[in-house]
């Protein structure tokens, strides 16, 4: 008798629960972390994510993220055509962002042309590779958010604390645009924890008084190279003072070590062990908070757009009740002046002159 092989699966986060990864990359820049020259293709990001059952990447190209005169510079437009036809695979669909160059383009023109022509979900800014800081050019990249909030696009943005893609500015922009969703990409990319802990507390006070629509996503939160305790910390904060609501899971694959799928699967498992931990003795909660942090969060905000579809329901319900008003006012002076001819025409009637002598 033939006996069968039967595979054991670890019940761990990657073998079972489905993934949306909001940070992915194509294209090619010079990797200061690494010092090398740098290239992805869409086939590296399928080869680290497919087999940890990702099923969904937000796609964006760091060509058009390079500062202007570099090797591997691209304008908007050209690198715009990087991600326009991308494809993914039977298992991995991928959905492009708009890299856009605040500072560099004169004005969003070459934005609005791209988004009138293809299908876009979401505008990518890195400062700091762009060399354009949002200090220095505020009012630029407002207006790319004017722009997103026009068309119903999430604004994701590279954060960390180094005078060109600071946390507080981006939190500055955000309340700017309160309805508007910004997605502030490693929290504080390796910030020291005091600093840390001082942008997830101005993240929590802006979110907390409806000033803002922010969101994090967790890349780099990993166990890699010892950092596996700070992390932990840096999780349990955004879970008690952000919430799970507004967590997502991104990995800046296939940057660093999240080209390599077994690296990337110690992430995921990482993340959720420290979630569950969060949530000792209350299983339910727990599997709550893995489900939105991992994939419910993005799909609600980049593809069914349930905030966007909020604020039109909004937007028609207040045309609809000025319309009303407008012809309550418009029936209400007819009313009026209605009134006032008659009586005007009982005055006159009334007058001496007008009075019938029998």
């Amino acid at each position: 008798m033939k006996i069968q092989s039967v595979q054991f699966y670890n019940p761990s986060f990657t073998s079972g629960r489905r993934k949306f990864d909001v940070q992915g990359h194509i294209g090619s820049h010079y990797d200061g972390l690494w010092n090398r020259e740098a290239h992805y293709t869409a086939q590296n990001i399928i080869d680290t994510v497919e087999t940890n059952n990702v099923t969904k990447v937000l796609v964006s190209t760091i060509s058009a993220l390079n500062p202007q005169g570099s090797k591997f510079f691209k304008s908007e437009q050209s690198a715009a055509d990087e991600v326009i036809n991308l494809k993914g695979s039977d298992k991995v669909t991928f959905y492009p962002l708009l890299s856009c160059q605040p500072g560099i383009s004169e004005s969003t023109d070459n934005v609005k042309n791209l988004l009138e022509k293809h299908k876009f979900y979401g505008l990518k800014f890195h400062p700091t590779m762009t060399n354009m800081g949002i200090s220095a050019n505020f009012d630029v990249y407002s207006e790319y958010l004017n722009l997103a909030e026009q068309k119903g696009l999430p604004c994701v943005f590279h954060s960390t604390t180094d005078g060109k893609s600071d946390p507080s500015q981006i939190i500055k922009l955000a309340e700017e645009h309160p309805k508007l969703p910004v997605v502030m990409y490693h929290v504080d990319l390796m910030s020291k924890p005091e600093q840390m802990s001082k942008t997830i507390d101005e993240i929590s006070t802006s979110v907390k008084s409806g000033k803002s629509n922010l969101f994090v996503d967790i890349s780099w939160l990993t166990d890699f190279d010892g950092k596996g305790e700070q992390s932990k910390n840096t999780l349990r904060q955004l879970l008690e003072k952000v919430g799970a609501d507004r967590m997502l899971f991104g990995s800046d694959t296939p940057l660093g070590e999240m080209g390599d799928k077994d690296k990337y699967r110690q992430f995921t498992d990482f993340v959720e062990n420290t979630v569950k931990e969060f949530y000792k003795d209350k299983p339910d909660e727990a599997e709550n908070a893995l489900n939105k942090i991992f994939y419910d969060n993005a799909e609600d905000l980049f593809i069914n757009k349930k905030w966007y579809q909020a604020a039109d329901k909004v937007k028609k319900l207040s045309g609809k009740t000025i319309g009303l008003i407008a012809a309550g006012v418009v029936i209400a002076v007819a009313i009026v002046a209605k009134i006032i001819s008659a009586h005007n025409k009982k005055d006159i009637d009334n007058r001496p002159s007008c009075i019938k002598h029998s």
